[in-house]
């Protein structure tokens, strides 16, 4: 079974991504030497928010395409993530390891958080891990992502 609609789409958002985070690179550069202001920590919380967004667009679409299998139900988001780190009946082939299904729990638990708070409610010491560790998070997610899509073609 050809899956090279899958690999396109997956190509697309993780260009998407990257754009994301190049655009951000100037803020992720300023908030190491200092502390964000309110409307600084609303953009980085949206930069946390749309990076999980655009990785669980990519696992929502090897879910329903290459799984056929979505999950369901109030836990669904956490459930789709675990399913990347896991082989299914139709993929025998993870898409992450077990540790970066781990730190992307982070970052979904902290787009939850964040689709439900107000900007005054961000605090920087609870973000300033994610955003410090977003790049090489990114690099090593991405990288796991790609591995998987040159294993499917």
């Amino acid at each position: 079974m050809s899956h090279e609609n899958v690999i396109e789409d997956i190509e697309i958002e993780i260009k998407r991504i990257e754009k994301l985070t190049a655009d951000y690179k100037p803020l992720l550069k300023r908030v190491k030497v200092q502390e964000p202001d309110i409307v600084e920590l609303g953009s980085l919380a949206m930069l946390l928010h749309s990076f999980y967004n655009g990785l669980e667009n990519i696992f929502t679409r090897i879910a329903r395409k290459v799984d056929e299998e979505l999950p369901r139900g109030e836990g669904w988001h956490r459930e789709l993530l675990r399913q990347m780190a896991t082989e299914t009946e139709r993929r025998k082939l993870v898409v992450l390891s077990e540790s970066a299904c781990q730190d992307l729990e982070e970052y979904l638990g902290f787009r939850h958080f964040s689709r439900h708070a107000y900007a005054f409610d961000l605090d920087w010491e609870l973000m300033k891990d994610l955003v410090e560790r977003l790049p090489a998070v990114k690099q090593r997610v991405l990288g796991e992502i790609r591995s998987f899509i040159t294993k499917l073609e």
